[in-house]
């Protein structure tokens, strides 16, 4: 059989996506931590979601590690750009077309798996002035990774990478002093931070191009699942899977990322950590996201 992912709480098996095919392997994963093993019934035959946006491309030899994360560094580098300019045009108020993000949307649903992972790891360092930028290329990269892993539809899964580019836009109309501070956050400052999914959900609301999902998960995407979150005390049920896929994801990006105020998180601290915060987040979208990470 064909497996995807062994899903542990920590990142404590490092294979993913192989032929499950002797008994040595079986026992392995048994004495693993996982929770859940997740077999592709389909592979080689029907593909994921990511593939099937990618099936007119013509298949081509695999690229080397050295190729993957050169092509995965001018991608990220062009990506960024592109972002920038398009976020700054929305939050100067210059009129917007989803089509205006679409080459940033193809890169990440074209990509193949490993050149994927390469965009991540390209986007763990964060230059001082792009760091907002970047964080939503990470951010939109993992929504993508893990709404094909949950085997969402192709729509839903553009859908999520969207989300991913824009849920930050809130933090471009707060100064950089603040977002970039290295001490210790005033009572005002932290308002003005928390501030940040409202601001951007107006940003966003203005444009009628921008689809009511993408508005809930910039708006909703600090909630949590206890009701301790911002800015509207969601809770459970109120809190829908698409804001919780932003939510595992933005926040795993930014216990992991080197900012300038901190240094980043290994993923298997930042995935035990989420995991043990089950009030906060859905524990089964941590699991799943801990199996698409790669150790």
């Amino acid at each position: 059989m064909y497996v995807e992912a062994v899903e542990c709480p920590v990142v404590s098996f490092g294979r993913r996506r192989f032929i499950l095919d002797s008994d040595d392997e079986l026992a392995e994963i048994l004495k693993s931590p996982a929770d859940y093993v997740l077999i592709n019934t389909a592979r080689g035959a029907v593909g994921s979601a990511l593939a099937k946006g990618a099936a007119t491309e013509q298949m081509r030899p695999p690229l080397s590690p050295e190729q993957a994360r050169s092509e995965a560094a001018a991608t990220v580098a062009r990506s960024t750009k592109i972002l920038k300019a398009e976020l700054i045009g929305l939050v100067t108020g210059d009129p917007f077309d989803l089509a205006s993000i679409k080459p940033v949307v193809e890169e990440i649903t074209q990509a193949d798996d490993q050149t994927s992972s390469f965009f991540f790891e390209v986007t763990r360092l964060k230059h001082k002035d792009e760091t907002t930028f970047q964080h939503s290329l990470a951010v939109s990269i993992l929504m993508g990774k893990l709404g094909d892993a949950l085997d969402l539809d192709f729509e839903t899964v553009e859908l999520l990478i969207v989300a991913g580019l824009l849920h930050d836009i809130g933090k471009l109309t707060i100064a950089t002093g603040i977002l970039q501070k290295q001490g210790s956050l005033t009572v005002s400052e932290r308002a003005t931070i928390k501030s940040h999914p409202r601001r951007g959900h107006r940003i966003l609301k203005s444009h009628s191009a921008i689809p009511e999902e993408v508005l809930e998960i910039c708006l909703h995407h600090h909630e949590s699942l206890d009701g301790r979150g911002y800015p509207s005390r969601l809770a459970g049920a109120d809190i829908n899977q698409l804001v919780r896929i932003c939510t595992v994801c933005d926040v795993f990006d930014a216990l992991t990322s080197i900012r300038p105020y901190k240094q980043g998180w290994s993923a298997g601290k930042a995935l035990g950590w989420m995991f043990e915060r089950n009030n906060q987040f859905d524990r089964k979208l941590v699991l799943r996201l801990g199996a698409i990470i790669k150790s």
